[in-house]
């Protein structure tokens, strides 16, 4: 899905003399897409990036944050970056503050664009328009923070211009051509996701005790064996009326001694959907799917539920499954899972009328709900439902009803853990996740049919902020003014990463350090660079052939 791939020889020859860069331009669209996009809106017309008024509403803070992503200030010619020497910065920021509004405005720099060790420290510059002076790279981060003592006043951003000052004496002396080339693009998020080691004891133990690699064994690829750990949680035995499952003070316990045993005989999951979801879990990161991550829905006649997302290296995406109704949701066209966003949008779409929201469409006793999701069909054209062999560890009734009964139907409003690291850090653990989808201030889905709500105050709005890419090398190439090599600049989404694994013209090495120099041969030169983990997992690699 994220992968960028050549599917003939693209040729991109590099002339002698140095293309010249000039001022990079983003509109609020590009602003609005960067790493960091919280509490803004983008006005009606896409012009401008507004502070969003409902900071007023949720949370203490009366702000909002744009964040570019890096942005290389030096001259590229197709694939290749040109040698730059970067003298300074001017950085233009064109914006409306009102009276009473603020627009703040940070940079930071640095010598590499995929991997932000060494960068610079946030520096505040003054006013709207500044200079960086000997920037520590080609590379330029932007922050802005809009902020206003009032609805009525609220700051935009138009545009933002960064004009570079580049050392006119570097220039290439070798010609170089591009003839294929794969190339990973890495999705970075705001978010910050703390994950659990598949290594540590409880996961071990978990994964031994119950025949995990049994349960998998002869599944093709990693999707398949996602299924068959779905399907084994959700028969497993339900025991309901006890508080096994709860601490002292009778909160939840995410701890998987606590809602699973194996007393009988048998695996047993205490309690209801949220242990069936925590044992998915546990089971998916103890056969290293690291990712995987609850999240807290509700929706149509007020149903809340427990669910889970994954993601799948060989979809490129990241795929909900319900361990409790052992059941998942495709695109009817194309077979692909799909996520939860997904699913919800088409939720919103179908069966929220414009006008209303998922307020109207999450209240209990409402007929006008009701009789909306018999006229357009709970099981309609726009999704498809693999409907798994069990429910809470019963048998699965064949005429389950699942466009009307549990099911897709609860993603109305959303919120995600943003951690499934409780084993480790047991005291990170929620004590307020059955008070509905808006709790411990974790990140919460907002769109136009999906306001922010009570203890929904760490809204997002951007695919990418919910949706990062996992297990991917990626490179950037930049060319040398004096010798006939490439600098690559390394980078990687994998957590745990323990090493790349590069392959140049057939010999296999490794390395950790975030820059390899490439010397090129005459004639063709190729190389590949895949991330490895600190457990022996291999990711999604990126290659490139150059011919000198």
């Amino acid at each position: 899905m994220k992968t960028m791939v050549s599917a003939q020889c693209v040729s991109m020859g590099l002339a002698a003399s140095m293309v010249q860069a000039g001022p990079v331009t983003l509109d609020a669209q590009r602003l609005y897409d960067g790493l960091e996009a919280r509490k803004v809106t983008l006005t009606a017309g896409g012009e401008a990036v507004r502070l969003d008024a409902r900071v007023f509403d949720f949370g203490r803070k009366r702000e909002g944050v744009l964040t570019t992503d890096p942005i290389d200030l030096g001259p590229t010619q197709g694939l290749i970056r040109l040698p730059a020497h970067v003298r300074s910065v001017a950085v233009a920021v064109k914006a409306d503050v009102p009276s009473g509004a603020a627009v703040a405005l940070e940079a930071r720099t640095g010598a590499h664009g995929l991997d932000l060790s060494g960068w610079s420290p946030w520096t505040k510059l003054d006013g709207l328009e500044a200079t960086v002076p000997e920037p520590a790279g080609r590379y330029i981060q932007v922050r802005l923070t809009l902020s206003a003592a009032n609805r009525e006043a609220l700051p935009s951003v138009v545009s933002l211009v960064l004009t570079p000052d580049l050392d006119p004496a570097l220039r290439p002396k070798t010609s170089l051509t591009v003839k294929d080339h794969r190339v990973e693009s890495i999705v970075r998020s705001p978010i910050v996701f703390h994950y659990e080691r598949p290594d540590h004891p409880r996961m071990v133990q978990f994964r031994q005790e119950n025949a995990l690699d049994e349960v998998v064994a002869g599944a093709t690829n990693e999707v398949e064996a996602l299924i068959r750990l779905m399907d084994w949680t959700g028969a497993c035995n339900n025991v309901r009326g006890t508080r096994r499952q709860r601490n002292e003070d009778g909160s939840y316990a995410w701890n998987i001694d606590k809602v699973f045993s194996l007393e009988g005989g048998k695996p047993n999951i205490y309690g209801h959907c949220m242990s069936y979801a925590e044992v998915l879990v546990t089971a998916a990161i103890a056969m290293g799917h690291v990712s995987a991550r609850h999240y807290a829905v509700q929706g149509f006649r007020d149903a809340t539920h427990e669910v889970v997302e994954v993601w799948a290296p060989s979809l490129g995406k990241w795929i909900y499954l319900d361990p409790s109704l052992t059941n998942y949701y495709y695109d009817k066209e194309t077979g692909t899972p799909l996520d939860i966003v997904e699913i919800h949008d088409i939720v919103a779409k179908l069966f929220v009328p414009d006008g209303k929201d998922m307020h109207w469409w999450s209240n209990r006793r409402s007929k006008e709900t009701r009789n909306r999701v018999k006229a357009v069909g709970g099981k309609n054209e726009a999704i498809g439902c693999r409907l798994g062999p069990s429910i809470y560890g019963a048998p699965m009734p064949a005429d389950y009803d699942w466009g009307w009964r549990h099911g897709y139907l609860a993603l109305g409003f959303l919120q995600m853990t943003p951690r499934n690291d409780f084993h480790s850090h047991p005291d990170k653990a929620s004590k307020r996740f059955e008070h509905r989808p808006g709790y411990d201030g974790y990140p919460f889905w907002v769109d136009a049919k999906t306001p922010p709500t009570k203890g929904g105050r760490n809204w997002f709005t951007r695919r990418r902020d919910f949706y990062w890419t996992l297990d991917q090398a990626s490179f950037n190439l930049v060319q040398s003014a004096t010798e006939p090599t490439l600098q690559v600049e390394l980078g990687h989404s994998m957590p745990f990463f323990k090493e790349y694994r590069l392959t140049v013209d057939g010999k296999t090495s490794v390395t950790t350090d975030p820059v390899y120099v490439w010397p090129l041969n005459k004639g063709m030169n190729r190389l590949e660079v895949v991330p490895v983990d600190a457990f022996g997992k291999v990711g999604q690699g990126s290659s490139v052939s150059v011919e000198r």
